[in-house]
């Protein structure tokens, strides 16, 4: 069993190897992004979305929470919260204009924290198309908000901001000790759920009593179209993505996944996901923004079309052979 252990511990330690070089770039890159004045001054790339998603006056508004989006979804809801405080939004214009700031958000991970991950992990074709897959989903919930949107704008008018806000205060040129120090505290939150999921994931592969149960289970959960493997990533997906990614990283390195199941496990990982993430971090982070009741609405409106896009991504996931 210890020469079982040390094998699995080896392996671990190259896929770590491979991998958290990449992720360290991105959180670096995200952190230099994120603290810059030229973060905010891509609001107005935002602008033709701005112009998709509302009418009139909003557009201004709601350019500028497109781009606080892409830099911290967190940050960019406390400004739309202000926005709803100082009368410029009306409360009913809020879940529209939630969704539609999936897209730019939902890009800041993808462009920064997944993609660094995923594309050593899988290859370049499976990293391609599971990142596809992510984003036809984030796509599909951005048109929501879009239709959501114009459609309240259109049926209550005065919903439209009477008065353009001003831009929030421009973040100074960091440093780069604010640099290194913001994008290192986020490798560590990462690589903390990143690398102890990966090597105990790979260990306890590399058990032979681990294989045998996961081969006894394994008619069992074909009833549901999914492997011991594909149930095992499902389930470290639940807290952390990142949970899911390491563990489908050693799932696929130990030859339990191929290339061609990788999209379809991601994205029931992904469904899986949304359901705890919605429980574990959005309900508390709205209700703390929008106030309890409505932060609440917010939350569970939104995981009910986050829900359905994913379902239709995996659908795509079910028909692609890699």
């Amino acid at each position: 069993m210890t020469r079982e252990i040390l094998a699995g511990a080896e392996q671990a330690f190259g896929l770590c190897l491979a991998v958290l070089p990449t992720m360290l770039a991105g959180c670096l890159a995200g952190s230099a992004f994120a603290n810059s004045r030229f973060g905010l001054k891509c609001g107005a790339l935002f602008m033709p979305l701005a112009r998709l998603a509302s009418l009139g006056r909003l557009r201004e508004p709601i350019a500028l929470y497109l781009a606080l989006c892409f830099l911290s979804f967190h940050s960019a809801n406390a400004y739309l919260a202000s926005l709803l405080h100082r009368g410029i939004v009306q409360r009913r214009m809020i879940l529209g204009i939630y969704l539609v700031g999936w897209l730019p958000a939902s890009m800041h991970f993808y462009i920064f924290y997944t993609a660094p991950v995923l594309f050593p992990g899988f290859g370049v074709m499976t990293a391609g198309i599971v990142i596809s897959l992510y984003v036809l989903a984030s796509v599909l919930i951005f048109l929501s908000g879009v239709v959501l949107t114009r459609m309240t704008a259109r049926r209550y008018p005065e919903s439209a901001a009477t008065t353009t806000p001003g831009l929030p205060g421009e973040p100074l040129r960091p440093g780069w000790k604010t640099v290194l120090r913001t994008g290192l505290l986020q490798f560590r939150s990462i690589a903390g759920v990143f690398v102890p999921c990966i090597f105990a994931v790979q260990i306890l592969l590399s058990l032979s009593s681990a294989r045998a149960l996961m081969d006894g289970v394994g008619d069992m959960l074909l009833l549901f179209g999914l492997s011991p493997a594909g149930a095992l990533v499902t389930v470290t997906a639940l807290p952390s993505v990142m949970g899911g990614f390491a563990t489908a990283i050693a799932c696929l390195n130990d030859g339990l996944l191929v290339h061609a199941q990788i999209p379809k496990v991601l994205m029931i990982a992904a469904i899986g996901h949304a359901f705890f993430s919605a429980f574990s971090y959005f309900l508390p982070a709205n209700a703390a923004v929008f106030g309890p009741r409505f932060g609440t609405r917010i939350t569970f409106s939104s995981l009910a079309v986050r829900v359905p896009s994913l379902v239709v991504a995996l659908a795509v996931a079910c028909c692609l052979v890699v």
